[in-house]
């Protein structure tokens, strides 16, 4: 396959990011006459090294009495819960296989695929489309030399835990499992199906995205976070990004109603767009500073 020719070549793209310069990804700033909200996009999963903390971006995090995350999940007392919420949703119902429900095709691809990313594809059989696009797509960034704990939020989270800052979250780790466990089950197979062709087609999609938020690339970042997800499966879309989107800004709304200095550090995909944060908050008449 396509990928696996590639895949070299994407780890050497992101290798030359890290060594030739540190990364300027945006920061957003919303004042009022009581409260300065920060809003920093992110990246869940991280190349060890990519030296990503601006002065700006930790002066507006040190002084923050409150910082929100979409959910706890770099909580270690989360864990269990985060556990139990998966495996209550991760297996098809009995007599039910994950190649019955995708095409030849796709099976053929995650047979080829998986082992190169840790897995077989008889240990993904019982799993359903969701969990399985998850494990084979956190497989894949993993061993392209990616790191979850050097993620943006897995960096910040003890870090404001340690500074006694008042930790806050948008989410339950049980409503995150669930936008993805609640989708139509021909949805999920679509995510999955679409996911494996993204990773013959595009396999530097990760380090593109890398570059583009260490650029502070806004438009790049949208393209490569939403622009297909918002053509090829816009329930996905909708459900995963949008919807949240809406919801985030309500309470970024409440949050501004109030007093003090809050740090925010969401994915970056959800801010950029026409139909992203940013541009949300900016409908409603909110002053939203940045590029």
């Amino acid at each position: 396959m396509k990928h696996f020719k590639t895949l070299a070549g994407g780890i050497v793209a992101a290798s030359l990011l890290v060594g030739t310069a540190a990364a300027d990804p945006t920061l957003w700033h919303i004042q009022d006459e009581d409260s300065d909200v920060y809003v920093f996009g992110t990246v869940h999963i991280l190349r060890p090294g990519i030296e990503w903390q601006t002065e700006e971006v930790m002066a507006a995090f040190d002084a923050a009495d409150t910082v929100y995350f979409e959910a706890p999940v770099n909580d270690p007392e989360q864990a269990s819960a985060m556990q139990q919420a998966v495996f209550a949703n991760a297996m098809n119902p009995a007599g039910v296989t994950l190649s019955s429900l995708v095409s030849d095709e796709t099976w053929a691809s995650i047979e080829e695929f998986a082992p190169q990313v840790g897995f077989s594809a008889a240990q993904l059989e019982s799993l359903r489309p969701w969990i399985a696009t998850v494990q084979l797509s956190v497989g894949f960034i993993v061993a392209s030399g990616y790191n979850p704990e050097s993620g943006v939020e897995a960096t910040l989270w003890p870090m404001a835990n340690d500074a006694g800052k008042t930790l806050a979250y948008f989410e339950t780790v049980e409503e995150q499992i669930g936008f993805f466990a609640n989708l139509p089950q021909e949805v999920e197979v679509r995510l999955l199906e679409e996911t494996m062709a993204e990773f013959e087609q595009s396999p530097d999609q990760i380090d593109t995205l890398v570059t583009s938020w260490a650029n502070g690339d806004q438009a790049a970042i949208d393209d490569v976070m939403n622009g297909q997800m918002r053509e090829d499966a816009p329930e996905v879309h909708d459900v995963i990004i949008v919807q949240r989107n809406q919801r985030w800004v309500e309470d970024i709304e409440t949050i501004l109603e109030g007093s003090g200095t809050v740090f925010i550090a969401v994915g970056s995909g959800h801010l950029p767009g026409e139909q992203g944060v940013i541009s949300l908050l900016r409908d409603r008449g909110i002053e939203v500073s940045g590029p």
